[in-house]
């Protein structure tokens, strides 16, 4: 079962406005209320939204993708690209 921390980075829908390239960071539970706090990895803010308030959130991509199957030949493919 996947998590929102699982998710990397996410977009979130909060009061009408949009967050993007959000990190998850945590959640807190306090008298019954469920916080969610969220990072903005371009910015460095940090952003705490109540979980009642979200309208929407959603998976943006994964820190780093999925590593191909077939291995990619990182060699120059003529001598004039090549550093050696």
């Amino acid at each position: 079962m996947n998590t929102i921390a699982d998710y990397g980075l996410i977009e979130i829908e909060y009061n009408h406005e949009q967050y993007k390239n959000m990190e998850f960071i945590r959640v807190d539970r306090i008298q019954n209320i469920t916080y969610i706090t969220l990072k903005d990895v371009l910015t460095g803010e940090m952003y705490t939204f109540e979980e009642n308030k979200i309208q929407s959130i959603r998976k943006k991509m994964k820190y780093m993708p999925e590593k191909t199957r077939v291995p990619q030949n990182q060699l120059a493919d003529t001598d004039s690209y090549s550093l050696y």
